[in-house]
This record gives C-alpha cells, structure tokens and sequence, in this order.
C-alpha cells in the first residue's frame, strides 16, 4: 500500500535581530567599519545546540495583544505594509525582535514617547539587568515592562533586511523576518545563559572565516546574511541598502 506523502509542517512566525557595531579596520583585506554579533546556542538545545546564531526566536503571545502593538513607536508603515502578505500585521516582527533581543542579550531598543532611546546607565542597570531575569523566567512580559517605564518599541531603531522560510522537508519550520540594528551606547552584552553561552564579534568576513576553518558552526541563513553584509562598508550602507537588496521578500543567496 503506496505511503501518503506528509503534509509540510506550517512554519511559526520568527524574527531574528544582526546587532552591529563600528569598528576601525584592522586589516588590509577587510576594509569593513563594522562588527556582527554573533552568539553559541547552548550544547544542550534541541534545535541548533552548539551552533552559532544571531539572537531571535518565535512569536509569543504577548507579540499579538493590542497593548503591545499600541506601544510600537517610529515604525513606517507605508513599508510594514507591504509584509502584510507574511503577517496581517507586520508590527509583531518588530516587536518580536525587540523582545527576543532583550531577553538573550539584554540589549534594550526602546525608546521615551519622544523617540528617544532609553539611556542605560548606573543608576538604572541594575533594575533593566533584572527585568531581563523576569522575561527569561516567564514572570514578566516585555510589553508590561515598557508600560511599567513608559517606554515603547523602538522600531525606527530595527531596519527590515529580509525573510527567510524553512525548507518544506524540514520537521521544524520559521518563517523569519531578519532585521538589523546598532548597539545604542553604553549598553552591554548580557546572556541569557541558558540558551545562549559565549559571544563573539567580528567582520563579515571575518566571522565566515571562522565558518570555513570550522572553528564555529552555521547553517544558511547565517552564511547567506554574513555574505550579503559583506557588501558593505559601513553600518549605513547596510541601513540605506537593508530595504532594496531583497527579491519578494526573501534573502538572496549571494554568488
């Protein structure tokens, strides 16, 4: 009796954040002014254990609450509609990323009602280092976090850079939005630890230098961004071309 081919497995919502920085090239080869952030998914992770990723993850159910998507500030929605063929309302990848990114990193893109971004010094470290514990431990939601300090998603701070869909063979499957950002200053890396052990910063070319002496672990989509970063010079190239360089949506994968 002939096998009834499997049905693909429909693919979760995802977004998933490449945080850059500025750099002084220190090489002749790579003239690149701005560094990647990378980090090594814990050994014990099911899905990509060992593996080095940008930070990210799946939707959740606090991204869709109208509380949250009231608190999206700075985002251009003439754009955001055109991602309404992914998502009825594209506002959640941004709020996805914000999120996440917090979470893992401890990175906080969110701004003051004026658009300002929010300043993280001494004095309020210690309480932003301890929302990010409650998010970790599910005791607290982003979204009552930045009510909590008046606060909003700064989504003018998150440029869209492309969406990639996992193969149809694949038992696990996202459909993930990429975005980029720059790191606001005076804010540090903290990891989450258990899912995320060990940071790394570099080039384009030079993180897939690592790849290739298989000194780190990737799969396509973090190959397929570094090669399409490594086009550009500057963070604000990366800006200014992170709306153009993509076909339907979809990362191209460079030749």
């Amino acid at each position: 009796m002939p096998v009834e081919p499997k049905m693909p497995v429909e693919p979760k919502i995802a977004a998933t954040v490449i945080l850059l920085r500025e750099r002084i090239p220190d090489l002749p080869n790579d003239n690149c002014e701005f560094e990647v952030f990378m980090a090594k998914r814990h050994i014990n992770n099911k899905f990509l254990g060992g593996h080095h990723v940008f930070p990210g993850g799946s939707i959740d159910e606090q991204d869709i609450s109208k509380e949250s998507r009231e608190r999206v500030l700075g985002l251009d929605k003439n754009f955001a509609n055109n991602l309404k063929e992914v998502y009825e309302n594209p506002s959640i990848f941004w709020i996805i990323a914000i999120r996440e990114l917090f979470e893992e990193t401890g990175i906080l893109l969110a701004t003051k009602e004026t658009g300002n971004l929010i300043a993280i010094n001494e004095e309020n470290k210690k309480e932003f280092q301890r929302y990010q514990e409650e998010l970790q431990k599910n005791r607290e939601t982003m979204t009552n976090i930045l009510i909590k300090e008046n606060l909003y998603y700064g989504a003018s701070k998150v440029k869209y850079f492309g969406r990639l869909v996992t193969p149809a063979m694949s038992p696990i499957r996202f459909d993930t939005q990429f975005l980029l950002c720059k790191i606001p200053q005076n804010q540090n890396i903290n990891l989450f630890s258990d899912e995320l052990t060990e940071g790394i910063w570099g080039s384009p070319k030079q993180i897939l230098e690592l790849y290739k002496k298989n000194h780190i672990k990737i799969i396509f989509p973090q190959y397929s961004t570094l090669r399409r970063l490594k086009k550009f010079k500057t963070i604000q190239e990366a800006f200014d071309n992170s709306k153009m360089s993509f076909r339907n949506n979809r990362l191209i994968r460079l030749k």
